[in-house]
């Protein structure tokens, strides 16, 4: 595959804000053009990065020890590798394309997001998909994918697009979030969809600190879970299997301070945790 590679230099340490190290804005550019990009507080690229590869679409970063910040900040189109963990605001804004991070990313990743995948191999910190601090909507389209587990507030604000994380979640998951799809298949922390208006929250395991504004809407079953499920399965592992459940569900509705136009689905079977 034909890829274009940074190496972060041994002599960077701490963290290096790479958001004009983008795809689409790489197209075509020589070495030498590429080493000319001012980088925001720490001169131009090739005091930070060794470039090699050939030109394409494809751009992997390999990190070392060095945390980076605003990976793929508003990219449209193309392939972001980081091999290595990344700091905050990883996939901040992005319109399209795809990032795969092998290791960690920080609070608020896929901030913003309008469409593209992000792809998480570790855990992701607070705030997944959600608005910045003074914003009124979070990620508004594409999908953020956690192997690991997620920090507090995961989709916060969220107004559209899907966040599937296989590990645990922190306190607040789906909190004040206008409309998509949360699914998690670990634990679930304290007072999940607080002020939610729409949108759906899929857990397997029935949150031990369920808000009281939910009502219990009995059990159901939902064609559109067998959807999802399809969808999660061209994942694999460990996705795959996900929905075990998906033939009946418990419906909690909610959040009823908020309006009540929200979900949050459950296995059928299990009436605690």
């Amino acid at each position: 595959m034909n890829t274009r590679i940074l190496e972060v230099l041994p002599h960077c340490v701490g963290s290096l804000d790479v958001a004009p190290l983008i795809p689409e804005r790489l197209l075509g550019m020589h070495e030498s053009e590429i080493g000319d990009i001012p980088m925001a507080g720490n001169g131009r690229v090739r005091d930070c990065f060794s470039i090699s590869g050939i030109d394409s679409d494809h751009l992997v970063i390999r990190a070392g020890s060095l945390r980076l910040d605003n990976v793929g900040n508003r990219m449209r189109s193309g392939k972001i590798t980081i091999e290595g963990n990344c700091g905050s605001f990883a996939g901040h804004g992005m319109r399209g394309g795809e990032i795969c991070v092998t290791g960690t990313a920080g609070d608020y990743a896929g901030c913003e997001m309008r469409g593209g995948m992000l792809d998480i191999a570790g855990n992701a910190g607070s705030f997944t998909g959600a608005a910045l601090p003074g914003n009124m909507q979070g990620m508004r389209g594409g999908c953020v994918v956690i192997h690991g587990n997620a920090g507090d507030r995961a989709g916060d604000r969220m107004r559209r697009g899907s966040i599937l994380i296989a590990g645990n979640t922190g306190a607040y998951c789906g909190s004040r979030m206008l409309a998509g799809t949360i699914v998690v298949k670990g634990r679930v922390g304290p007072l999940p969809g607080m002020e939610l208006r729409r949108g759906t929250l899929i857990f397997h395991h029935v949150p031990s600190d369920m808000p009281a504004t939910f009502q219990d809407c009995g059990l159901h079953r939902l064609l559109f879970l067998h959807l999802i499920e399809k969808e999660l399965r061209k994942l694999g592992a460990p996705f795959s299997g996900f929905l075990p459940f998906a033939t009946e569900v418990r419906r909690y509705c909610g959040d009823l301070a908020a309006g009540g136009f929200g979900e949050i689905l459950v296995p059928g079977e299990r009436q605690g945790v």
